[in-house]
């Protein structure tokens, strides 16, 4: 990856999300921000990511008051962070739905696929922003120690925003 250029942030982001899957969708409840985790399905060419989602949550209320939102992934064992905010809309889509199924859904929806609680989230993402950090934790520490004796703060990978939209 060239993280110099856009075009190559651009792709580390959506490597970033496919590897890691499992996110913190964020929405707004009037003023207060919820959290919840949720599976993501990134999907580059079309510019959005997709969940599976259930109607019986606050969320779809939630985004109907206020679309604006955000997904937050972790990797804690590669600290790897990613941070997109973008809007999202819920979709009614039987299709979209058999695309999305396998079999970890099943524990969510036992009725299966054609439950009628499942529905679909649509994230558009508008903006990324991702720190890398160093996998090894000897090397964390060893960067630690050696800005804590510099007086400076410590170097742990790359951070950068990206636009996406």
């Amino acid at each position: 990856m060239d993280e110099k250029t856009t075009a190559g942030a651009v792709d580390h982001v959506w490597e970033m999300m496919d590897a890691i899957r499992t996110c913190m969708l964020v929405t707004k409840q009037g003023l207060t921000l919820r959290a919840r985790p949720m599976h993501a399905f990134p999907s580059r060419e079309e510019n959005c990511v997709w969940f599976l989602s259930d109607r019986r949550g606050h969320k779809d209320e939630e985004l109907r008051h206020d679309p604006q939102s955000a997904l937050v992934f972790s990797d804690k064992t590669g600290r790897d962070f990613l941070s997109l905010s973008g809007e999202s809309e819920v979709i009614e889509d039987r299709a979209r739905i058999d695309q999305l199924w396998n079999d970890a859904a099943a524990v969510w929806w036992p009725q299966g696929r054609n439950d009628p609680n499942i529905q679909v989230l649509r994230f558009l993402p508008e903006q990324a922003e991702y720190w890398d950090g160093p996998s090894s934790s000897i090397l964390v520490g060893l960067r630690l120690a050696a800005a804590h004796l510099a007086g400076r703060p410590p170097e742990l990978g790359e951070n950068r925003k990206v636009p996406l939209d």
